[in-house]
C-alpha cells in the first residue's frame, strides 16, 4: 500500500494504491484503493510531506486501517497538526491525530465461533491433509492455502452468511486467520476448486466421518430443491446475447455499416452459427427457468439434489440445470452413491413426487431397495377396496419418531396399517432390461415390479384432509358463484373440484372453460381416501435377512424423510444457499458444495452435543457461535495482549451477580471485580452455557473471563499456531497506533 499519482479521464490525482499480484502477469499490478486531491490541487502544506518517502509510507499504512469516508480528514490532519520532526517513530509508526476521525475508545471484536469446527473439518473428516495434498498435487497455487479459504469460507456460512464480498472484507474480524492476506480474485479461485474437486473432497469427509462414528449407511433418503438468481435472464439467453454481441462488434471492427449489421444478424447463416456456438457451449448451460418450489418461474433456477442418511448427516450432492425434472436426478445421483460409498444394501427413501416405474426401475437395476410414498387419490377400484377393508390391519402407536405396534381391536377410527403385495406394470424408456441386454441407447421396454405396499390410517391425517377438502370446496364455490375463467382441468387442489362447460359437452372449444359446477365424484372420492397413505417398497436384493427392515421400521423410516426437508430449510435460511449471487457454473456448484460442507459440519457437532444428553437445534447452534466473540486490549505486544471473552453467559452482569438491586441500602453495594469473576466461574462449572456446552461437546475448554493469549491458544488446541496468525496485521496496527495515541495524549500541535 503505498501513495502515488494515477491518471483518471486524462488528468492525475493523488491515490492510495495497492500491489497485487495477478495471475497470468509476472509483474505486479496495481489498483486504486481511495482518490484524493487533483494533482494541481494538493495543499502546499501537504506537497512538502509528500517529498517524504518514509512519511508517505507510514500514512498509506494508516490510511489502510480506516473507513473510506474518514480517509480525506485523516490526510489532511497528518499533514497540518504535525511538526516534520515529530512525523515518524524509531519503528517508522505514524503518530495518529488525537481528535477528529481517529477513535481508540473501541476494542476490537474478533470471532472465534468458527475454532469449534477446527478438530471436526481437521481429524474427524480429514480435509486439512486431503486438500493441502490435492493443492499440491492438482495446482499450482503456492503463496495460500485452499485449506484455510475452504474452512473460512464453510464455518463464516454458520456464523454470519454473507457474500463472498462481505467475507473478503471480513476476513481479519477472527480469532485465528490464516487466510488475512488471500486476496477477493483468490476467493472465487476457491469456488472453482470445489467446483472441480467438491464431490471427492465430501465423500472423502463422509468416509471419514463414518469410520470414526462407527457407522454404515442402510438408508439414503433422497430430495431435490431449488434456488434462483436475481436476474431476468437464464443461461442460454445470455448465450444468445453474448453471440450477437460478439458477432456484432466483430463486424463493426471490419467496416459493416449499422444496417449490414441487422441484416447479418436476422439472416440463417447467423442462425446456423449460432446452433453451433450453442451446441458447443451446452455444457455451461446450468441457470434455466423451471418449475420453482417457490413460485419463482420468472427467475433462472438450479436443481440441487440431497441425499442423507438414516440419522440426518448429508452423504452426497449433485447439482443440476434448472429446467430438469426431479425424475432425472434420480439415476446420477444413485450411480453416484454406489461409486463412492460402494453400497448394496441401502434402502433409496423419497417422496411420491419421485415415484415413477422409470426410477423403482432405475433403482432394482443397481441392486438397492426402496421406500417411496404411493398416491391413493388414483388407486384402482380394485386397491382402493384393498386399502378400505378393515381385514389385515393391525394397531400401531409412535415410540417417538418410531412406529410400534400394540394389541387391540381394530375400528374404523384407529391408527392401523396392512401390508399386501403390490404390482406394477408400465413401459419405460431405460437401457438395460435387467436380463443382460446393456445398449447406450435406452429402449421403450414393457417392466414389471414385485414389491410391497404399506396401507396406513390415521384420525389426525384424516381431521387434516377433510378440512383441507372442506376449504377447497368454499373456494370452489366462489369460482362458480362469480364465473371464473378455470382454465385448461387441474387435477390437484381446490380447481380440480370445479367442473366447467367444456367438461360438460365434451366439445373443442376452448372458450368454455368457466366454472359452473363442483365435480361431486371427485369430492366423493377424496372423502373416502381421507387418513389414508401408501407406501411401497422392496429390500435390497444383497441384503442380509437380520440387516432387513421390517414393516414398522419401513415406515418409520419415511416417517424420518422429513429431516431433508429440515436440511433444505436450514441451508436456504441460515447458509445463505439462495439467491445466488455468483454467475459462472463452476462458482455456483462450488457454492452449492460449500452450503453442504458446513450442514455436515454442523450436523456433526450437534450429533456430539446429543451425546451429552443435550438437543440443540442447529438454529441455536448458529446462534450460540455467533455470539462467541474476544475483545483486544494491549499495546500491540502478542506477549502482552489480553483477551476479554464476550462469549460468556449474560447473566454475569446481571444483579445477582453484581450484588446491585437490593431493597434495603445497606445491602445494596456493587461487588467488586474479582467477586463479579468467582462467582462466574462458579456458576459456569455448576450450570455451563451453551457456549460452553459446545466447547466440551468437541473437546475444547471454555475460555475464563480474561485470558493470555497462551491461555486461549491451549483453550481452544491452538499451541502450533504462532501469534502472527492468532491476530491480523491490521488489529495489531491499531492496538499500536491506539497505544501511541495515549501515551503521547499530552502531545503539543502546530
Amino acid at each position: 500500500m503505498y501513495l502515488g499519482f494515477k491518471k483518471f479521464n486524462k488528468v492525475r490525482y493523488l491515490c492510495l494504491i495497492e500491489s497485487y499480484r495477478a495471475q497470468g502477469h509476472n509483474s505486479p499490478q496495481n489498483r486504486v484503493i481511495h482518490r484524493f486531491f487533483k494533482e494541481e490541487l494538493i495543499p502546499p502544506h501537504l506537497q512538502v510531506f509528500l517529498a517524504n518517502k518514509d512519511w508517505k509510507t507510514a500514512v498509506a499504512r494508516q490510511l489502510s486501517l480506516l473507513p473510506d469516508q474518514e480517509r480525506d480528514s485523516f490526510l489532511e490532519m497528518a499533514a497540518t497538526q504535525q511538526k516534520v520532526g515529530d512525523i515518524l517513530e524509531p519503528e517508522g509508526q505514524l503518530p495518529v491525530p488525537l481528535s477528529g476521525t481517529a477513535n481508540f475508545n473501541k476494542v476490537p471484536l474478533l470471532r472465534y465461533g468458527h475454532l469449534l469446527f477446527k478438530k471436526i473439518w481437521d481429524h474427524e473428516f480429514g480435509l486439512r491433509n486431503k486438500i493441502d495434498y490435492m493443492q499440491k498435487q492438482l495446482t499450482d497455487i503456492t503463496t495460500w492455502k485452499i485449506n484455510d479459504l475452504a474452512f473460512y469460507l464453510a464455518t463464516r456460512k454458520a456464523i454470519e452468511p454473507t457474500s463472498y464480498f462481505d467475507a473478503h472484507a471480513d476476513k481479519c474480524e477472527y480469532l485465528y486467520c490464516p487466510w488475512e492476506r488471500i486476496r477477493q480474485d483468490n476467493f472465487y479461485r476457491g469456488l472453482d476448486f470445489l467446483f472441480e474437486h467438491g464431490e471427492d473432497i465430501m465423500s472423502y469427509a463422509v468416509r471419514h466421518h463414518l469410520a470414526a462414528e462407527k457407522r454404515k449407511i442402510r438408508v439414503a433418503f433422497f430430495d431435490c430443491t431449488n434456488t434462483w438468481f436475481e436476474t431476468p435472464y437464464d443461461d442460454l439467453t445470455w448465450a444468445i446475447i453474448r453471440f450477437r454481441r460478439e458477432v456484432s462488434e466483430d463486424l463493426e471492427r471490419q467496416g459493416a455499416s449499422a444496417e449490414d449489421i441487422a441484416k447479418y444478424l436476422e439472416s440463417s447463416e447467423f442462425d446456423e452459427a449460432l446452433s453451433v456456438r450453442l451446441a458447443l457451449s451446452k455444457d455451461d448451460i446450468l441457470r434455466m427457468r423451471g418449475k420453482s418450489k417457490e413460485g419463482r418461474y420468472a427467475q433462472p433456477l438450479v436443481t440441487v439434489a440431497l441425499a442423507i442418511d438414516q440419522i440426518g448427516f448429508p452423504i452426497d450432492c449433485k447439482v443440476f440445470a434448472g429446467n430438469l425434472h426431479e425424475l432425472h436426478s434420480i439415476a446420477p445421483t444413485l450411480q453416484s452413491l454406489k461409486d463412492k460409498y460402494n453400497v448394496n444394501d441401502v434402502y433409496f427413501a423419497a417422496d411420491r413426487g419421485l415415484n415413477s416405474t422409470e426410477s423403482l426401475c432405475e433403482i432394482k437395476l443397481l441392486g438397492l431397495g426402496f421406500v417411496v410414498a404411493q398416491s391413493v387419490i388414483q388407486h384402482s377400484n380394485k386397491r382402493k377396496q384393498e386399502m378400505l377393508d378393515l381385514a389385515g390391519y393391525q394397531r400401531y402407536t409412535f415410540d417417538g419418531d418410531d412406529f410400534v405396534a400394540i394389541e387391540g381391536p381394530v375400528d374404523k377410527n384407529c391408527f392401523r396399517f396392512k401390508v399386501c403385495d403390490y404390482t406394477r406394470v408400465s413401459r419405460v424408456k431405460i437401457k438395460d432390461d435387467g436380463l443382460g441386454a446393456n445398449n447406450d441407447k435406452p429402449r421403450w421396454r414393457k417392466v414389471t415390479i414385485n414389491c410391497k405396499i404399506i396401507y396406513t390410517f390415521s384420525p389426525e391425517r384424516y381431521k387434516r384432509d377433510m378440512a383441507e377438502l372442506s376449504n377447497d370446496k368454499k373456494r370452489a364455490m366462489q369460482a362458480v358463484q362469480s364465473g371464473e375463467s378455470m382454465g385448461n382441468p387441474y387435477k390437484a387442489g381446490w380447481r380440480a373440484l370445479v367442473e366447467t362447460d367444456k367438461e360438460q359437452a365434451q366439445g373443442n372449444d376452448k372458450t368454455m372453460y368457466v366454472a359452473k359446477g363442483l365435480k361431486t365424484k371427485v369430492i366423493e372420492a377424496r372423502e373416502e381416501v381421507a387418513g389414508y397413505y401408501a407406501v411401497v417398497y422392496e429390500h435390497p436384493a444383497n441384503a442380509k435377512p437380520e440387516d432387513r427392515l421390517d414393516d414398522l421400521q419401513i415406515l418409520s423410516t419415511y416417517h424420518k424423510l422429513v429431516r431433508i426437508e429440515d436440511c433444505f430449510r436450514i441451508m436456504k435460511s441460515r447458509f445463505s444457499l439462495r439467491p445466488v449471487y455468483v454467475w459462472k457454473k463452476s462458482r455456483i456448484i462450488g457454492h452449492c458444495y460449500l452450503s453442504v460442507l458446513v450442514l455436515m459440519l454442523i450436523k456433526s457437532l450437534q450429533l456430539k452435543v446429543e451425546a451429552l444428553g443435550v438437543h440443540m437445534s442447529v438454529n441455536r447452534i448458529c446462534e450460540v457461535l455467533s455470539q462467541a466473540t474476544v475483545g483486544l486490549i494491549g499495546n500491540g505486544d502478542f506477549d502482552r495482549l489480553q483477551l476479554i471473552n464476550m462469549g460468556i453467559k449474560d447473566k454475569t452482569y446481571h444483579p445477582s451477580m453484581t450484588g446491585k438491586g437490593g431493597i434495603q441500602d445497606d445491602v445494596n453495594d456493587v461487588d467488586d471485580l474479582d467477586a463479579i469473576a468467582r462467582k462466574s466461574v462458579c456458576q459456569r462449572a455448576d450450570t455451563p452455557d451453551d457456549l460452553d456446552l459446545l466447547l466440551t461437546a468437541v473437546g475444547l475448554k471454555p475460555l475464563k473471563m480474561v485470558n493470555t493469549m497462551g491461555d486461549v491458544k491451549r483453550c481452544l488446541s491452538l499451541q502450533p499456531v504462532p501469534n502472527s496468525t492468532m491476530v491480523s496485521a491490521k488489529h495489531m496496527e491499531y492496538l499500536r497506533a491506539a497505544a501511541y495515541a495515549a501515551k503521547h495524549a499530552n502531545i503539543t500541535l502546530r
